[in-house]
């Protein structure tokens, strides 16, 4: 279908869909639109187009895609005032706390389209375990980008750590030790620090103070519709920017995140097979509580994912676990070499990426 979107006005566009501008001049979250490129958009993703003339676009809508139109602009003032915050900064870490379906992934991806626009370099971490967009759930990615992009997802990885599970409650320390790795890897640069939406209880207020104190971000940006983080960004001491939320936010229930998580698996389980590895100067390690890795309660492991690690702890391909014996580990990856550990999850996974439950 052809649009004519009217300027200074923006189209929303969800997913499943994908897009080209054909005429005008029109951005997506603080970069601007190439004319006959084509953005996809994934189910339960949406992008904001932003007219600055009229503008001509062919769009294609999948099976429960929508479109539409609202005037002005649906990024708020206060996310140009921390863009050029982030500009003045030049260096440092920057990480963005906020509850569910507030933005934050929108967020980054505009901070970071716009100190590309500035000719500015940064990274970007993404420690949402559950809703991983740079590596797949379960693991914190890192990326540098080197052109504008629609999403994280548009981001290459360069480099992971696997934490094995999707609920951050349960592995707070591990994703603390792991983003302050991350973080610390680009020094020269603006490091944007995505985090998970597990806000308001004490328990997460506690986790939240914990990865700030050990991170030591020269700024937290708190996404907020009131004073809900306030426990948050006052109890870490840490410099702060409180911003509004997005607007035109999709929300999405569990089972809808359950699907952006299989498609996410899917992603990175692509092309994989069942591999034979061989445990020879391979080690593997399980959390506190799991079977022993010998013996017939090692069958118990079976389905579990798994990070396929190499010999600095950074992972190189996740797998799911199909066996154990003889001397080998029998791994549904991609191809992989130079393994030096097999890091064993809580997740329980199919070789489709379909979740079948967590080790109990």
């Amino acid at each position: 279908m052809r649009y004519m979107l009217a300027p200074n006005n923006t189209l929303i566009i969800r997913g499943p869909a994908s897009f080209r501008l054909l005429d005008g001049d029109a951005e997506v979250l603080g970069t601007l639109l190439s004319r006959d490129r084509k953005l996809a958009i994934g189910r339960e993703k949406q992008l904001p187009v932003e007219a600055r003339t009229e503008v001509d676009l062919e769009i294609l809508l999948g099976k429960s895609g929508e479109i539409f139109e609202i005037e002005g602009s649906t990024i708020p003032a206060s996310w140009k005032m921390t863009a050029e915050a982030l500009a003045e900064m030049e260096q440092g870490k920057v990480m963005v706390v906020g509850m569910t379906d507030v933005g934050k992934s929108t967020l980054c991806t505009y901070l970071t389209n716009n100190l590309l626009q500035r000719g500015l370099s940064s990274a970007v971490v993404d420690a949402d375990i559950g809703q991983s967009d740079i590596g797949p759930p379960t693991t914190i990615g890192s990326s540098v980008p080197t052109a504008s992009i629609s999403s994280l997802v548009d981001l290459k990885p360069e480099a992971i750590i696997f934490i094995g599970h999707t609920s951050p409650s349960q592995v707070e320390t591990k994703i603390i030790d792991g983003l302050k790795r991350l973080s610390n890897r680009r020094q020269d640069s603006l490091t944007i620090i995505n985090t998970d939406g597990w806000v308001l209880d004490p328990e997460a207020i506690s986790y939240k103070i914990r990865m700030i104190a050990a991170t030591k971000p020269d700024l937290v940006v708190g996404l907020a519709n009131g004073t809900e983080l306030q426990p948050i960004l006052s109890g870490s001491g840490a410099r702060s920017l409180s911003i509004d939320t997005a607007k035109e936010v999709l929300a999405r229930s569990r089972s809808d995140r359950r699907e952006i998580r299989t498609a996410s698996y899917r992603r990175f389980l692509e092309g994989a097979s069942t591999r034979a590895v061989s445990l020879q100067g391979v080690s593997i390690s399980t959390p506190k509580g799991f079977p022993q890795i010998q013996g017939s309660k090692a069958r118990e492991l079976s389905n579990l994912i798994v990070g396929l690690l190499n010999d600095d702890g950074y992972m190189l391909q996740i797998g799911v676990l199909m066996g154990l014996g003889n001397g080998t580990a029998r791994v549904y990856s991609r191809s992989v070499e130079a393994v030096r550990k097999i890091e064993v999850g809580y997740v329980k996974l199919s070789t489709a990426g379909i979740e079948l439950g967590y080790f109990e």
